[in-house]
């Protein structure tokens, strides 16, 4: 027997399924549909007017520009709200197609259905009247007058696996297992389910962030880039990386705060409520501390940007943006509409205390997490991460190109690179006693002494040019560094050239060695590589021959040294010169014209179980950080009696300490014209 009551009842439901979509989005169908009565909470009409920085990322679930939406953020923000509860009202009452939400667990999905799905639609009369009674309504399943299912579900292989669904959320993802049933992780299943809708499949994940950085080191190579991480903060990074940017009061800037507690300024003294009280938001273009009494319009001027803009004091957006299939959003908790500054920084100091009286550290992984949207490094991981902060702290006002007066002698390190810009990188070390360590020069050498087809110097060609090679013997063989002595300069005692690389380098390097050999400079350059095994000495000299071996290229006759270097036990010691606390020996200075890039390529690689393994592209200031030190090996240093020093030790008695006339005398040769001289003839007389 038919459950219809009536010809009217059939002909409404009919009409349902005939209905053409409404044009709305989701905020919109929103404000129109969806009513709240949160028990001891909330009760009215929604309104976008509180959360609006959640429009954006909700009117992005309906373009069919885009097939995924990412959303990265704080409890308190509304994202769950706006992002699946409003998502499933707009889908009930303005565009009908089968949706699917994820939720962590079989339990969490019960839960979710009771509290939030079977409230939504028993307050709210347009989907109460849109939803189907009695046995199309359960609890994992809602079905709508039109005929689309509403599925709650968690991940598991069964239920992210079979028939198609056009519309799926992953809410709370970081809270769900990395992989199902070995597939895959949720959110590539999710997705598979809305391949055959095309442009009218939408795949929504959202969370803040829990899951771990991989590399505790990670420095960002972009303004929006997240950490390296597996969660919902690796699928952010696979987006267009969008970001809100809050004015400040003060210079009418524009910012992003950082998502995490180094975002604000906190008192040092006075109780937890007394700090939590007085603590401000700094602005990162003035250095500003906007108080708690603008904490309301600093949230209301929120604008999202994607990576690669810009946005002007007054509001006018400009820039570049990063496209992608999918919108990604990154909000900070310090623009959550439902939780306050003095909240946020009274949970994180009370995780602080709880961590220093008792080395727990669960409540500062929940306040980064939850509360900021921040990811959250373990303490003792922060050793590991290379001791940025503490490295940026021990920088020092050095003078670049300046030999400090407590070093005795400099080496120089040369790195060969190839691909699309072939160049060589120099950097320049001083030494003292003990291995202590001064840079003094970092620069990169991409013009050769050939004229290109354009008339400018053509681009150095390491692997191809045998004689761009002899550019080094001038600017790095031959450069001499200054002193606190105006009248006197100092050159390197010693070259360290990596002689690996791409086809042809190993060739070219032997090559250009044999002439420093014709010339006499031979012991001021030695040629370097890496060991083959990790069991390998520390540093070990040989001469390669190649001689009648078909597949050897690389020109080697046995007549050029070189010198292999475990890397693995050089870099052991590059690390430890970086934990000494205090100048000194062992010690490695850090000054401060070189900049944060330096010290990512400083810290590109973490020490593993099969040793130093590298986890960023640029890792040139380790390798010639290890290339120095191997050259001051070479050279003895470690060897030396610093109260009777040899005299390339000594400053006073070293052959490497040249006045400045008598470089200028050298450079003056070098560059007088040579003419070839003409073969001599006897005159005859007649």
């Amino acid at each position: 027997m038919s459950s219809y009551g009536s010809a009217a009842a059939v002909l409404r439901d009919t009409a349902e399924i005939l209905r053409p979509p409404r044009r709305l989005t989701v905020p919109e169908a929103a404000e129109q549909y969806v009513y709240l009565d949160v028990p001891g909470g909330y009760s009215g009409w929604w309104s976008n007017e509180l959360p609006h920085y959640m429009m954006e990322p909700a009117e992005c679930l309906t373009a069919r520009e885009y097939e995924a939406v990412i959303f990265v953020g704080p409890a308190q923000s509304g994202k769950t709200q706006m992002l699946v509860d409003n998502w499933v009202a707009h889908t009930a009452t303005c565009d009908p197609a089968d949706q699917m939400v994820v939720q962590t667990a079989q339990d969490t999905a019960r839960d979710f259905s009771r509290r939030r799905i079977d409230r939504l639609i028993t307050h709210s009369p347009d989907l109460r009247d849109k939803a189907l009674p009695g046995h199309a309504d359960n609890t994992y399943d809602k079905t709508w007058r039109n005929g689309a299912i509403l599925s709650i579900g968690w991940p598991s292989k069964n239920q992210l696996a079979g028939r198609a669904i056009g519309r799926m959320a992953l809410t709370d993802y970081d809270r769900m297992p990395e992989d199902v049933g070995g597939e895959g992780s949720p959110f590539e299943l999710a997705k598979k389910r809305t391949t055959t809708f095309l442009s009218r499949g939408m795949t929504m994940a959202e969370s803040s962030p829990s899951r771990p950085v991989l590399d505790p080191r990670w420095r960002p190579s972009t303004p929006h880039e997240a950490p390296p991480s597996r969660g919902i903060l690796g699928l952010y990074n696979t987006g267009d990386r969008r970001m809100l940017y809050g004015r400040c009061p003060e210079c009418g800037e524009y910012f992003a705060p950082a998502p995490g507690p180094e975002a604000v300024w906190i008192p040092d003294e006075g109780t937890i409520d007394d700090r939590a009280q007085g603590a401000g938001l700094i602005c990162t273009e003035c250095g500003a501390v906007i108080g708690q009494e603008r904490e309301r319009d600093f949230k209301r001027s929120a604008r999202w940007l994607r990576e690669g803009q810009h946005i002007t004091p007054a509001g006018e957006v400009y820039g570049e943006p990063r496209t992608n299939r999918r919108a990604s959003f990154w909000m900070a908790g310090w623009f959550a509409a439902f939780a306050s500054w003095e909240g946020i920084v009274y949970a994180y100091l009370t995780a602080e205390d709880t961590y220093q009286r008792t080395g727990d550290e669960e409540a500062l992984k929940n306040a980064h997490n939850v509360d900021m949207a921040a990811p959250y490094i373990p303490r003792a991981q922060l050793a590991e991460r290379g001791g940025s902060e503490w490295l940026e702290e021990r920088r020092e006002p050095l003078e670049r190109y300046v030999v400090p007066d407590e070093a005795a002698f400099v080496t120089a390190a040369v790195d060969v690179q190839g691909g699309e810009i072939p160049r060589f990188i120099v950097e320049v070390y001083a030494h003292g006693a003990g291995h202590e360590q001064w840079p003094i020069d970092r620069r990169e050498i991409r013009q050769s002494d050939r004229q290109g087809p354009d008339g400018d110097p053509a681009p150095i060609d390491p692997a191809g040019h045998p004689e761009d090679w002899d550019v080094l013997t001038r600017e790095v063989v031959e450069a001499t560094y200054r002193t606190s002595d105006p009248e006197t300069e100092i050159r390197p005692r010693l070259v360290a050239v990596d002689s690996g690389g791409e086809a042809g380098v190993t060739e070219r390097a032997y090559d250009w060695w044999r002439r420093l050999r014709r010339a006499g400079q031979q012991n001021r350059v030695v040629l370097v590589k890496g060991a083959s095994q990790r069991t390998a000495p520390r540093l070990r000299k040989s001469y390669p021959d190649s001689t009648g071996r078909k597949d050897r290229g690389a020109g080697s006759r046995g007549d050029v040294p070189v010198w292999s270097l475990n890397t693995d036990q050089l870099k052991d010691a590059v690390w430890s010169s970086l934990q000494r606390p205090e100048p000194g020996p062992g010690y490695l200075h850090i000054p401060e014209w070189l900049g944060g890039w330096w010290l990512d390529e400083l810290l590109a690689e973490r020490r593993t179980e099969k040793g130093w393994q590298q986890v960023r592209k640029r890792n040139e200031a380790l390798d010639l950080s290890v290339y120095n030190r191997a050259a001051a090996i070479i050279l003895g240093a470690e060897k030396v009696d610093w109260s009777n020093p040899p005299p390339w030790a000594n400053r006073d008695t070293s052959p490497d300490v040249v006045s400045r006339d008598r470089r200028r005398q050298d450079q003056a040769e070098q560059q007088r014209p040579r003419h070839p001289r003409g073969r001599r003839t006897r005159m005859r007389m007649r």
